[in-house]
């Protein structure tokens, strides 16, 4: 076998581990016992919500056409060829779950000899395995059949000989008397193309002989962000698309497979499988919401519109014609459109990227400050939802003021900002996590944000735009998601002076959506469109929307605009949008981004809507005219998700936004994007330019509403953790002395600072060398409610899970005795030490030294807790936040007496509205590579990544010159002796009173209560 065999069947053997993990995850989650995919995965990983529902959808749509293969009248002995199967344990699930269907069905698994020896090994040494398949043949020694039964046959085979393949089966399979069906889940897309090929054409060469093939395809080119992204993950794994490069489209595969000899072939992407009801019905979506929460909805359509399901059938006498005929287009095909009538002249919108970047943040909200400056509010950034605001302002406009903002402004995404007259604009909703929406709302107005009055309900995913109702400004509201995961219908309007109101509605009935597009063209008018209803359906309707008053009552009118479209064929590929954005402008609307029920190709990313007048000039008639913008010739493209957009100063300004294509990595729009209303020849009125974020708290409380009830809560001044310079041993020695805890920058730690990627951590310490992770479902650990597993498991593995944004946490143990003695950085990995170095400034640490573990993390928050011995927190790679409290504060944080550990979530806690959280003193740090965190003994404190992933060294040494535990104390957080021992007497004192009645009993108790507090006041004065 040649080297760069060895090298491809390594990184196929790397694909197929991958896939199985994730296919176990949904296993777990999505599919009742039994469970098969548990016996080839050692340890469970949940993966994320996005690729548990791609990895369930791939399953299903494979499970769905080997059902209709095995509901076929049985004429014949009925053949399933799984090639390049992996570990997939198709045979134990159809036998044990769809028993009177495989009767006298033979499952062939074919793939690599070593990868298929391992899996007979596996299947071998399970009793439950075994049972299914018995009796069980002994094969032949020089045969490539590994392993046979009466409905099992395990090949072991290269794929790029067919030839060996068929001799093979020959002894099995009499193909003339079986009705065979060959599957191939993302398996054949890495083989050479030729061969591959070769293969198709080779099971074309027998009669009724079906093939089904799972695959990637690039339906919008190479260069969408989301095949960018994909391409890019598979040519680093070493295991580049090969079939993709030859058949980009679904029509391209089509092609080939009729050219390799097959009669009948159709294919549809995933994303139409699951659209189509006969494939996955309505009940089976309602039942996948029902599992994890779930709103990655735009990322879940990409994932889905880059694969496709193909079937081919070879028959005799006559073709099948049941089977659907291929789709012909991919993405929404140009010439759907108008062409000429309607177009927007090329002279009034151009297109333009600007050099300057973009703030990293998706699904958040943007409102105009004042002339020259409008603001990108929340959303989630590069790892956590965020609670600032990234500041965008025209170069030739002064530098903008603080924003004032309130703490009670919790972090969210998915919520709206509606801008109104005066500079003002009211916020309202949005979620945290997908089950918990917020109701909250907040005007800014003059630099300052004020509580409002609640929306009636939690929600998230609405829509909002501005009227003017009566000379005064309002907000429409329409629909969104609630907190109980229904989706709402509803219109309601606010209005300063009398909040909100829910209004009656007039006309054709509008079924429940979320994620719908909104605008106003006129005071009390304008256009809804698009959103997704609860079973996943993009919507297809237009409305144009009027605000009546009735009897005193304000009533929403609402007419129909499907049959007034100056070209209603184009409806489905342009305007049925789910998360798109809605401009209002002066040359009409722009309806920009989303995702459709056909991928949008970069043409019809954004298109204009122009209202058709009347005969008089101020009549208006309810039809629309359509065109695409032309995009710009060269430059990033932009993926249109999670975008915001908005019209200000004659230029519509397009930041923000990008999506995780899947478990690929996650695309971000890094620059501006802006649409002018003049002319490329006329010279450019500003660029928009970035300005530094500005966090949404702050200290000054002085300019809040004083009427508001939440002005009149308490607010938590959280304070940054103070940087220091230590330039001497003397220095640190002070700062250990002050028991205060500081950020020390400009001190070398050595070359691991740019030595330690994940990648070169692999290289030196081993990619199979077992390490012990803390794996969680929850991105917040916690200790005491042990809502983790502790498991084993390669360090390569592990560090490609982390890189995929798996929940898992390494703190390294003694390598040696890892129940008796504490970590040892140099001891454990030799191979590391010399790249790690403590400065000479911190001489002392070294001296007192307890331990020194490793830290690397994904996307996790260690939970709150206290360390008995004083650390420093060395930060390597990627970014963290630590919050920090002072030992005083261990009260009100939620620690049961005699523990270490509290499960409180500082991150997501509201100080503001919890008693006890609003008496601590928080402090905040914010850890960039080469920072070293002095954390003195018995500072409460919790870490929190702002990145995928996160590399450390913790040095735990002595403060006390005597008094620590004795005994093992691996961690450095056993409580001194003197506690220890003071617990025990506390216990032998409770006792002392037992048989004295309880009110006598709780007096006493708490008068030594009140003793032991006023000792601990004497001693601490």
């Amino acid at each position: 076998m040649s080297k760069k065999t060895r090298q491809d069947n390594l990184g196929l053997r790397q694909t197929n581990n991958s896939s199985i993990v994730s296919k176990r995850s949904v296993e777990r989650l999505y599919y009742d016992e039994p469970h098969f995919y548990r016996h080839f995965v050692k340890k469970p990983v949940r993966r994320s919500p996005v690729i548990n529902r791609g990895y369930w959808l791939r399953m299903h749509v494979v499970e769905y056409a080997i059902l209709k293969f095995l509901k076929e009248p049985p004429e014949k002995r009925k053949v399933i060829i799984n090639l390049g199967c992996g570990y997939d344990p198709l045979v134990f699930q159809w036998l044990t779950k769809n028993p009177d269907l495989c009767g006298d069905v033979l499952f062939v698994d074919v793939d690599y000899p070593e990868l298929m020896a391992k899996k007979c090994e596996i299947i071998l040494q399970n009793p439950q395995l075994r049972k299914i398949l018995e009796p069980i043949d002994a094969p032949s020694v020089n045969s490539l059949v590994i392993l046979r039964s009466h409905h099992f046959l395990a090949i072991g085979c290269d794929l790029t000989d067919p030839e060996k393949l068929s001799h093979t089966l020959a002894n099995d399979v009499d193909f003339k008397r079986c009705l065979v069906m060959c599957t191939a889940e993302v398996s054949i897309t890495y083989m050479d193309v030729q061969a591959a090929d070769r293969l198709l054409e080779w099971a074309a060469r027998y009669e009724d002989i079906q093939f089904i093939l799972l695959e990637q395809f690039l339906p919008d080119g190479a260069d969408h962000p989301f095949a960018q992204k994909m391409l890019q993950h598979f040519e680093k794994l070493q295991t580049p698309l090969r079939s993709v490069q030859r058949y980009p489209k679904m029509g391209d595969q089509e092609r080939r497979f009729l050219q390799a000899g097959w009669d009948k072939v159709g294919v549809r992407s995933l994303w139409e499988l699951y659209c189509d009801p006969s494939v996955v019905p309505i009940d089976r979506k309602a039942s996948l919401n029902a599992v994890e929460p779930f709103d990655e909805h735009e990322e879940f359509v990409l994932f889905a519109s880059h694969y496709f399901l193909l079937e081919a059938k070879k028959t005799s006498p006559a073709p099948d014609v049941s089977l659907r005929p291929p789709q012909q287009a991919s993405v929404a095909s140009e010439n759907q459109m108008s062409d000429s009538k309607g177009t927007v002249p090329v002279s009034v919108l151009n297109f333009e990227i600007s050099s300057r970047p973009s703030g990293i943040r998706r699904f958040g909200a943007v409102f105009r400050i004042h002339e020259g400056l409008v603001g990108h509010h929340g959303g989630l950034g590069s790892q956590n939802r965020l609670d600032s605001v990234d500041m965008y302002r025209l170069d030739n406009f002064p530098k903008a003021d603080k924003i004032q903002n309130h703490l009670s402004i919790e972090a969210r995404m998915c919520h709206t900002i509606t801008a109104l007259n005066g500079g003002s604009a009211l916020l309202v909703g949005g979620r945290t996590s997908p089950d918990r929406p917020l109701s909250d709302c907040w005007l800014f107005c003059h630099g300052v944000w004020k509580r409002e009055e609640d929306f009636p309900t939690p929600v998230y995913r609405h829509c909002a735009t501005s009227i003017l109702f009566e000379q005064q400004n309002a907000v429409l509201v329409f629909g969104g998601k609630t907190s109980n995961g229904n989706v709402e219908n509803c219109w309601h309007i606010w209005r300063q002076d009398s909040g909100w109101v829910r209004l009656a509605t007039k006309g054709p009935y509008i079924g429940p959506r979320f994620g719908a597009s909104i605008a106003s063209d006129r005071p009390l008018g304008g256009i809804l469109l698009g959103g997704m209803t609860a079973d996943g359906t993009i919507c297809n309707d237009v409305w144009d929307w009027s605000i009546l008053n009735v009897e005193s009552n304000l009533v929403i009118d609402l007419k129909s605009l499907n049959h007034h479209l100056l070209d209603p064929a184009s409806l489905a590929t342009s305007l049925r949008r789910f998360g798109a954005q809605l401009i209002s402008s002066s040359y009409g609307f722009l309806l920009i981004g989303g995702v459709s029920d056909q991928l949008l190709p970069q043409s019809r990313d954004i298109v204009s809507l122009l209202r058709r007048h009347g005969e008089a000039e101020d009549e208006l008639d309810f039809g629309l005219l359509l065109s695409p913008v032309k995009p710009p010739n060269a430059g990033q493209r932009p993926l249109l998700v999670g975008h915001v957009s908005y019209f200000c100063d004659d230029s519509i300004i397009l930041v923000g936004g990008g999506a995780v294509c899947f478990s690929f990595g996650t695309y971000w729009n890094e620059r501006i994007w802006t649409f002018r209303t003049y002319p490329l020849a006329d010279s450019s009125p500003g660029i928009w330019e970035l300005e530094a974020p500005q966090k949404a708290f702050t200290q000054e409380q002085s300019k809040w509403n004083k009427t508001s009830d939440s002005a009149k809560k308490s607010s938590l001044k959280r304070i940054s953790v103070p940087r220091v310079k230590v330039d001497t041993t003397l220095s640190f020695e002070q700062r250990l002395r002050d028991a205060q805890p500081v950020v020390i920058e400009g001190l070398d730690i050595g070359p691991c600072v740019q030595e330690w990627s994940l990648d070169r951590l692999k290289a030196k310490i081993g990619a199979d060398r077992n390490v012990v992770v803390h794996d969680t479902l929850d991105r917040h650990m916690d200790f005491r409610k042990r809502n983790f597993v502790y498991v084993k498991k390669p360090f390569g593995l592990f560090a490609d899970d982390i890189s995929q944004g798996s929940m898992q946490y390494l703190r390294s143990l003694s390598a040696e005795k890892p129940s008796e003695r504490p970590a040892e950085l140099k001891n454990d990995f030799p191979e590391l030490a010399a790249d790690f170095v403590l400065p000479s400034q911190l001489g002392v640490v070294q001296k007192r030294v307890h331990s020194s573990p490793l830290r690397i993390s994904g996307p996790v928050n260690v939970w709150l807790h206290y360390d008995v011995m004083a650390n420093i927190l060395c930060q390597v790679r990627g970014r963290k936040r630590v919050m920090l409290f002072p030992p005083e504060d261990v009260s009100n944080l939620g620690f049961d007496p005699g523990a270490s550990s509290s499960s409180v979530n500082v991150f997501e806690s509201d100080f503001a509205e919890n008693p006890s959280l609003r008496r601590t003193h928080p402090l905040e740090a914010e850890l960039a590579p080469g920072d070293i965190l002095f954390i003195p003994p018995l500072w409460l404190h919790s870490v929190s990544p702002s990145e995928n992933v996160n590399v450390s060294v913790n040095i735990f040494f002595r403060s006390l010159e005597s008094g620590y535990a004795a005994g093992k104390d691996i961690y450095g957080n056993r409580d001194i002796q003197a506690y220890e021992k003071g617990r025990k007497d506390v216990e032998k004192i409770a006792k002392a009173f037992d048989g004295i009645p309880a009110e006598m009993r709780n007096f006493y108790l708490a008068r030594l209560g009140d003793e032991l507090r006023a000792k601990a006041q004497t001693q601490h004065a």
